[in-house]
């Protein structure tokens, strides 16, 4: 039975209703939007370039998990400002922030929408990215993996589940869950750990294709794409906490990047004689979506650092001892060897900005960026590892930004 275009606006736009509250803290709801939404960017994704229509069916109970921990994260702030003219002010970043993740959930649903009316990039496209890329996502029946545990799957292979869809039904962060025979994996990973992980349940190895150097620079402007939202995810959510003008004022610089990068993926786009009509319209309307929901992320960067703003926000909050903070280089340096120090205090690198140029740093990266000198990078650590950070930082030759 064919679909109308009333039934699919219907199931993709409908809204669910407002959950019960549930006491959970700010820190833990803004936790779970943290990896939700990382979800939803690389599932949304996926879905398009992949026309996975399991995905695009389900968009909405996706949004659905997403709306629960955001309803009950605005409820929380409501609760704790109370409701007279002189403290309302402080939950307005909250409502803001809210309002942004719901953009970036729209943007996806928009174009799941666009797959169940059978609108999206030709599949070779899709393969063609694939060969470009270092990383994969790909989807799997837990037939082969029944009653083992997603997180000693990831450890066996070296691979991330992203999502289970089990009966109808999402479970985001499903690192503790064991896997049953009718479940869909949605599994990143280094491509070689993908199809080692592939041949070990008996599935055919990762299909790819190798395009025309003018759709391979294409293809790959639309991988860094990727790789900056899912860097920007990280960096809104630590930045919401923090209220650190400094900090925001590097990452709009690296959202103008990614907005200039977005024109250059488009001009490619439009000249590009390898690409159908339909080809060209399909990446167009995706690259316009990954840019709004760039800028729904800036929009949560860009959220008042006054004084009074943070006060309340540290306490409401719950900040943590987790830290962002800025480093230049003075000489060159392998940056795996960098992450690897790095890694054993518990810290990690996220991006390095070389003049006007942004690189999101991925595990999957890594190996081929040298940092030069006056190179600068944006380094997560816990503040109890600070000291230890910075002597590790400056022995290897980079100096704290003032």
């Amino acid at each position: 039975m064919r679909i109308t275009e009333e039934e699919i606006h219907r199931r993709i736009h409908a809204k669910p209703k407002p959950p019960r509250y549930e006491p959970i803290t700010v820190t833990e709801a803004l936790h779970k939007l943290h990896v939700y939404l990382k979800t939803v960017i690389e599932l949304g994704t996926y879905a398009f370039l992949a026309a996975d229509r399991l995905v695009a069916n389900h968009i909405i109970d996706l949004e659905t998990l997403v709306d629960q921990v955001a309803y009950q994260l605005m409820m929380h702030m409501s609760l704790a400002v109370g409701h007279d003219i002189e403290s309302a002010p402080y939950a307005t970043p909250i409502y803001m922030y809210v309002f942004g993740v719901d953009r970036i959930v729209d943007s996806f649903k928009d174009l799941a929408s666009l797959v169940i009316r059978g609108i999206y990039p030709n599949p070779d496209i899709y393969r063609q990215l694939v060969a470009v890329s270092d990383v994969v996502v790909v989807k799997v029946r837990g037939g082969q993996l029944s009653y083992k545990r997603v997180k000693d799957v990831c450890e066996e292979f070296a691979i991330e589940v992203l999502a289970v869809f089990r009966k109808h039904g999402w479970i985001l962060a499903p690192y503790d869950e064991a896997i049953e025979s009718e479940d869909i994996l949605y599994v990143k990973g280094f491509k070689e750990n993908v199809n080692e992980f592939l041949k070990a349940i008996g599935e055919n190895k990762i299909s790819e294709a190798m395009p025309r150097e003018g759709l391979r620079k294409l293809l790959s402007y639309i991988d860094t794409m990727l790789d900056m939202l899912l860097v920007f995810n990280d960096l809104a959510h630590y930045q919401l906490k923090a209220q650190d003008p400094k900090l925001a004022e590097e990452l709009l610089e690296m959202e103008a990047f990614f907005d200039k990068l977005r024109i250059t993926t488009s001009k490619a786009i439009i000249e590009s004689q390898e690409l159908t009509t339909n080809d060209k319209l399909a990446l167009l309307t995706f690259i316009t979506r990954l840019e709004d929901v760039s800028d729904s992320l800036t929009y949560i960067i860009a959220l008042p650092a006054e004084e009074e703003y943070r006060e309340i926000l540290s306490t409401i909050v719950e900040s943590g001892n987790e830290r962002i903070r800025i480093f230049k280089a003075t000489r060159s340096l392998k940056l795996a060897k960098l992450v690897e120090k790095l890694e054993e205090l518990g810290a990690s690198l996220l991006a390095i900005r070389r003049k006007s140029e942004w690189i999101a740093v991925t595990p999957y990266n890594v190996a081929k960026i040298e940092a030069q000198p006056s190179d600068t990078i944006l380094i997560s650590y816990n503040k109890t590892v600070e000291g230890s950070v910075i002597e590790l930082l400056q022995k290897l030759g980079f100096e704290q930004q003032k």
